[in-house]
């Protein structure tokens, strides 16, 4: 892809507030996804442990209350076993107010899937609608279809499939096999689900796979990819591979989050690697008449600024980008704690990129991160999972 030319970091100021500190002893720890937002406000989330100290993971709400502070409830706290563990990725929420999200289970000791959960009067309740590996995170449809990381696939490493409500309960059909071969060409090992375009096709990423040594210089498994899932009338679905990173010497590798698309129907996303400086870049790139155009918008150039940026990006109705990148200029525990960044389109085509906020100790940093969400008013939430007032992260709000 075609490297386009960016003006370079400036830095900005805005407020940084923390909604709730993660890892109390009655609390869960290390949000293990990024936030959903409601119609009402209210912030969902999922968490990799607690509560207690063999905390199998649990799932949250976080809503505001008259005084402006946020009060935290847990949903529903998985118990291992049959149960499942370790919820992953973000959740999906249906227009009667039904929770879906992916466990990434244990191997022997806890089960993986898909569920559900339905608030009652008192509780909300557990439904498993799928029993085998799943996510982190799906997408869905507008006849509740779920797609995504499902299932292990011919070779065990894994399908892009569907899982569809019926009658009789829930049933799954595989898509795509993910490959067995080394340094799979067509890509492996997807860190996020796929997005619709306007069309009703999927787009994603892999992490790993494509283009391997010495042009992927860090992994001999490749650099990543990404696809395109295409329906063909019939039930079944083609994948496409649309680009394999490392195809240039300054081109990204390893995208670790998912796509971003806009109303003109550009996508965006980042990689962990690669560039210029090899520090990362933020991407974008079209699809027209069958052609991909597009490549790099921003190379990183400094950890003092942001760098190996991770998590599907937000974009707002300017068209200015939102994510989070490891570097900065604060220090947690001797490691950097991380930055929010925005990058914004410039009349000449460049894109400006500025620090929203440095991360702190208090307001949790260092990583995984894993995207922001934006409200109506132009407001960011986003968690992180470590460091924060007890060491199991925060959730918090930037007012730009």
């Amino acid at each position: 892809m075609a490297l386009i030319f960016i003006l370079p970091a400036s830095a900005q100021g805005a407020k940084l507030r923390v909604l709730h500190n993660f890892g109390s002893s009655l609390d869960g720890s290390e949000p293990n996804g990024p936030p959903r937002l409601d119609s009402s406000g209210s912030l969902y989330g999922v968490t990799f442990g607690g509560p207690g100290l063999y905390g199998n993971g649990l799932v949250f709400r976080l809503t505001q209350q008259r005084d402006g502070g946020w009060h935290e409830a847990i949903l529903y706290s998985f118990a291992g076993g049959s149960d499942g563990a370790i919820p992953q990725g973000g959740l999906l929420q249906d227009n009667v107010g039904n929770l879906y999200g992916t466990l990434q289970g244990e191997t022997s000791y806890a089960a993986g899937g898909v569920f559900e959960l339905t608030p009652t009067s008192t509780i909300w309740s557990r439904s498993v609608l799928y029993s085998q590996y799943a996510g982190p995170g799906l997408v869905s449809d507008s006849l509740g279809n779920f797609f995504g990381d499902m299932g292990l696939g011919n070779s065990q490493l894994g399908a892009i499939g569907e899982l569809s409500p019926s009658s009789s309960g829930w049933i799954y059909t595989q898509l795509y096999s993910i490959c067995d071969e080394y340094n799979c060409p067509d890509g492996f090992d997807p860190l996020a689900p796929p997005i619709w375009d306007s069309k009703g096709n999927l787009w994603g990423t892999m992490f790993q796979g494509g283009i391997g040594r010495p042009a992927c210089t860090n992994d001999s498994e490749g650099c990543g990819v990404i696809y395109a899932m295409t329906p063909n009338g019939d039930g079944t679905w083609t994948y496409h591979v649309i680009h394999r990173f490392a195809s240039s010497p300054t081109d990204g590798q390893f995208p670790d989050a998912g796509l971003t698309l806009d109303a003109a129907g550009n996508f965006y996303g980042d990689t962990e690697g690669g560039g210029t400086h090899n520090l990362g870049i933020i991407f974008k790139f079209s699809v027209a008449e069958g052609k991909v155009k597009g490549g790099a918008i921003y190379n990183f150039s400094s950890c003092s600024t942001g760098c190996y940026p991770e998590g599907t990006l937000a974009i707002d109705k300017a068209g200015n980008l939102y994510g989070m990148a490891q570097g900065g200029a604060n220090s947690c525990g001797g490691l950097s704690c991380g930055v929010v960044y925005k990058l914004a389109p410039q009349s000449n085509g460049t894109w400006k990129y500025s620090v929203l906020v440095n991360l702190s100790e208090t307001s949790g940093g260092v990583l995984p991160f894993y995207g922001l969400v934006l409200d109506g008013s132009g407001n960011l939430y986003g968690v992180t999972s470590s460091f924060g007032k007890y060491g199991g992260g925060t959730a918090f709000e930037i007012t730009p």
